[in-house]
């Protein structure tokens, strides 16, 4: 079902679908941390409506809206106004981000040096922030390496807990500073590590071929061997955080990696498959046939996608690049091998659930059978509700609510002596 706050926007009639209003609220809330405005973006909505509402009107407004950002915060570098820069440089970011979402894969050159753009600006305001950041390269295989960040609360070097974030299958390692509220967990003093993993945006785009894997404790071990290894990190007290897809990624991490001191799951995913097709399938007028041909789900695919250009796109991005399926029909064989089946109960570190009302069903039931299934010593379950404001995909539409949940509940799991 749809979040109340999507519904609401919609009727503000900023997009004619669901993934497009999805688009505006994603990039609206990072107005918690300057890194949006309202005026901005009700500007930009209202002139993807004037030119048409098409993939290409989204794309351009998007980007000029994401220059004017950057072209203001250079005049607020020269001008030595350093806070300003910051907040315009994360709006550039964020802006252009928007943008890349939906640009067309199928034009590499261009679709690439776009994402790279967007994240200059990220890191030009790293130096910027009030607290200590760097950039990392993390060791993974074959000569390449996991591009990711390491935030401090401070820079004296103190051994603290920390959290290993992970996004999902439309993730930015960057916009994780946002979505996952890392100033909150900053405040808190816990350290923060994002990073890109294979079939992330930071490794896809230049190398083509690191696509998710089902195996997802092999990447995060590499992750691990790195942070554990740092004089500023507590090597007995790290998190992991996981979103979106994240919430397949991290537990099926904290399954098989004792170094996991606590796990939360934003929303977990037990079997991917059941969570995309399940919910795709239900609205047809009979359900497939279980020896469906490729043909029939290819087909269903253009039928779907073929009704909003932001759906196929979205499509196209999440279930095709990011897996390196071909068809759909190849996706829909691959998504079968990201379940967690016989893994919860392995899970023995401290873990926190977390699941929106605006979920589909499918989602909200797998997240509660996740919980159940779990026999960590220590558990809870968190409903990010309608009434907080907080029901669109991970409390996307409450970012201070849902990071304070998390952030809290890990402070007091993690606490203890150094």
């Amino acid at each position: 079902m749809a979040s109340d706050t999507i519904m609401a926007i919609n009727r503000l009639g900023f997009a004619d679908s669901e993934m497009q209003v999805f688009a505006y609220l994603r990039t609206l809330a990072y107005a918690d941390f300057g890194a949006a405005s309202v005026g901005e973006v009700v500007h930009v909505a209202r002139k993807i409506a004037r030119d048409g509402g098409g993939r290409d009107a989204f794309i351009e407004a998007w980007s000029e809206q994401g220059r004017l950002a950057a072209r203001t915060a250079d005049d607020a570098l020269a001008a030595g106004r350093p806070r300003t820069a910051r907040t315009f440089l994360h709006r550039a970011y964020n802006y252009l981000r928007t943008a890349e979402f939906y640009f067309d894969r199928q034009q590499k050159e261009e679709f690439t040096a776009l994402y790279d753009h967007s994240v200059s600006h990220f890191d030009r305001a790293l130096p910027l922030l009030d607290t200590p950041a760097e950039r990392i390269a993390i060791p993974y295989q074959d000569g390449i390496d996991l591009p990711g960040y390491f935030f401090a609360p401070d820079d004296s070097g103190t051994p603290r807990p920390t959290v290993v974030i992970s996004g999902g299958g439309d993730g930015h390692g960057e916009e994780l500073y946002f979505l996952a509220g890392v100033p909150h967990a900053l405040a808190r003093g816990l350290n923060v590590v994002l990073f890109h993993g294979p079939g992330q945006r930071g490794l896809l785009h230049h190398h083509p071929g690191q696509v998710f894997r089902a195996d997802s404790e092999v990447p995060f071990a590499a992750v691990l061997d790195q942070v554990t290894a740092r004089p500023d990190v507590r090597a007995d007290a790290v998190a992991l955080y996981g979103l979106s897809f994240g919430g397949y990624l991290a537990p099926r991490a904290a399954a098989h990696d004792r170094r996991v001191a606590a796990l939360v799951a934003n929303a977990p995913i037990i079997d991917f498959h059941s969570l995309i097709f399940d919910a795709l399938t239900s609205a047809l007028p009979a359900p497939p046939p279980a020896t469906a041909p490729a043909e029939y789900w290819n087909g269903l695919y253009q039928q779907v996608g073929g009704t909003d250009w932001a759906l196929q796109a979205t499509m196209d991005n999440y279930m095709l690049w990011t897996t390196g399926a071909r068809t759909f029909a190849d996706f829909h064989r691959l998504a079968r091998s990201f379940t967690l089946d016989g893994l919860v109960s392995r899970i023995t570190c401290p873990t926190l659930t977390l699941s929106s009302d605006g979920e589909n069903a499918v989602a909200r039931d797998q997240a509660r059978r996740f919980h159940e299934q779990l026999v960590a010593p220590v558990k809870a379950f968190h409903r990010l509700a309608t009434e907080d404001g907080a029901d669109s995909h991970c409390g996307l539409s409450n970012i201070a609510l849902t990071s304070s949940l998390v952030y809290d509940w890990l402070t007091d799991v993690l606490a203890g002596p150094a």
